[in-house]
């Protein structure tokens, strides 16, 4: 489902795109995985980025390409099951400096407050391809397009802030190790960058000892940055730490273990929704 139908781009900027969640998307509740999300929302917000001569492969053809920086996502609901029709309303903020913001709503079937259940803001740059060198804005795209289409409104996250590292045992808090192969890569040949959240969410499974079965990781806020980019082969150690102020609260790091940089970095809230004996029969 992604021909020109599934868009309708609005007067107000905003983007609306709309995915038939796969039960190949989903978990072994049939919920969509949290990085199959946030895949398809990237792909409405280059969608939307068309508006002003942003999209991807426009930029790539120029020797350019965009690069996710952060990106936090809350749900106040439940999220899609196979056979729903995931709705994604995207629309660019505006930019700062060299950093561009965009905001995500997220609805299950019908575009309306009873169906909305989710929503996510999102800081990128434009880098250079063949080194990720950081570019102005204005020599890559459209600035007077982009501030015709620009909407102030927040999605999720006015000002994101910056994670910092809460690791202070790797040993002990390691819960696994990842090496990057081939169809783990993106269009600029690096890890991509919904798969971070995969591995995210694989970490979390291990350090609760999650019964599949039984029961299900429910995220409700989570805040991804991304600090050194994963290429063919890298190896990755990521660790996860209790927050021991807030239960149910964990942060996660990954680790770039020939270098000993940071990957990228993670806090999220959850919860744990056990299946009940009518469920599994």
């Amino acid at each position: 489902m992604h021909s020109k139908e599934h868009l309708t781009h609005l007067d107000n900027g905003h983007t609306i795109a709309r995915y038939r969640i796969i039960y190949q998307d989903c978990n072994p509740q049939c919920h969509v995985h949290l990085h199959r999300l946030m895949a398809l929302a990237q792909d409405s917000d280059d969608h939307s980025c068309d508006r002003f001569d942003g999209k991807s492969d426009d930029v790539r053809a120029r020797g350019f390409c965009w690069i996710l920086l952060s990106n936090t996502f809350s749900f106040t609901g439940e999220l899609p099951k196979a056979e729903d029709v995931l709705i994604i309303d995207t629309w660019p903020r505006g930019s700062r400096g060299i950093r561009l913001f965009r905001e995500n709503r997220y609805y299950i079937n019908s575009l309306d407050e009873a169906s909305y259940f989710g929503a996510a803001s999102s800081e990128w740059i434009l880098c250079t391809i063949n080194d990720h060198r950081p570019m102005r804005p204005k020599s890559v795209i459209d600035l007077d397009k982009m501030a015709k289409v620009n909407d102030p409104a927040v999605g999720n996250m006015a000002n994101i802030p910056r994670l910092k590292s809460a690791l202070d045992n790797p040993e002990e808090r390691e819960v696994m190790r990842y090496q990057v192969q081939l169809g783990d890569l993106d269009t600029n040949t690096h890890f991509h960058s919904s798969y971070y959240v995969r591995l995210a969410i694989d970490a979390v499974g291990a350090y609760l000892s999650i019964d599949p079965l039984k029961e299900e990781l429910v995220v409700r806020k989570l805040h991804i940055q991304f600090m050194n980019e994963a290429r063919l082969f890298d190896r990755l150690a990521v660790c996860v730490i209790p927050d021991p102020e807030h239960d149910r609260h964990l942060f996660v790091e990954g680790r770039l273990l020939d270098s000993d940089e940071t990957a990228f970095l993670v806090t999220l809230e959850y919860e744990l929704e056990t299946r009940t004996a009518s469920e599994e029969a």
